[in-house]
């Protein structure tokens, strides 16, 4: 009798055992995709910080952005010359009223368009392929918008939109999972 009672209990146990490792797989894979995330909006920080602190903007020059890598690749000339707001601005192309999929995507990056020109080395673009010092890989595109030109004395503002997503892990056990792009928005006064 004992042994049965002993065998039910090592099956109970078992079967129990299963569910929590199942749990402790997604739990990895949620901090996975939660680290890329978070990485993701340290970037597109970090590249709004470096245009808002640009001493001459806005201009038509450019900012000189180098990520972790270790070839002349990893030197970007990224472009902030501003557009207008009848034409969207200049860049990667925003979502409007009639293409966002939700409203509160309006201004975003619409990431279903084509990217502009790539900032590489000796070219201006509004979009990079941005190494991390882990090795991740994330394509950056951002958007330069006119709001308020320089009038009746009142400041000159620019509107700055930055979104990344992740295009590669350096861990290729780590999938690169699904996750909607992050976009931050910033206004700029010259």
């Amino acid at each position: 009798m004992s042994i049965i009672e002993l065998l039910i209990a090592m099956s109970v146990l078992s079967v129990g055992m299963l569910g929590a490792m199942a749990m402790i797989l997604a739990g990895m894979q949620s901090n996975s995709r939660n680290k890329n995330d978070s990485a993701a909006v340290v970037l597109d920080q970090e590249i709004l910080e470096m245009f808002a602190t640009y001493q001459f903007y806005p201009t038509n020059g450019y900012v000189v952005v180098t990520d972790c890598g270790t070839t002349a690749a990893s030197v970007h000339w990224a472009n902030v010359v501003q557009g207008t707001t009848a034409v969207g601005g200049a860049g990667a192309r925003l979502y409007t009223a009639a293409t966002a999929p939700r409203p509160s995507m309006v201004g975003d990056i619409d990431w279903t368009q084509p990217p502009p020109a790539f900032a590489t080395n000796g070219v201006r673009g509004y979009a990079m392929t941005y190494q991390t010092c882990n090795g991740d890989t994330y394509e950056v595109r951002w958007n330069v918008m006119e709001v308020n030109p320089n009038a009746s004395g009142i400041a000159a503002l620019s509107m700055l939109t930055v979104s990344s997503r992740q295009t590669s892990a350096a861990n290729a056990r780590n999938a690169t999972l699904f996750a909607v792009p992050t976009s931050l928005h910033t206004l700029i006064e010259n």
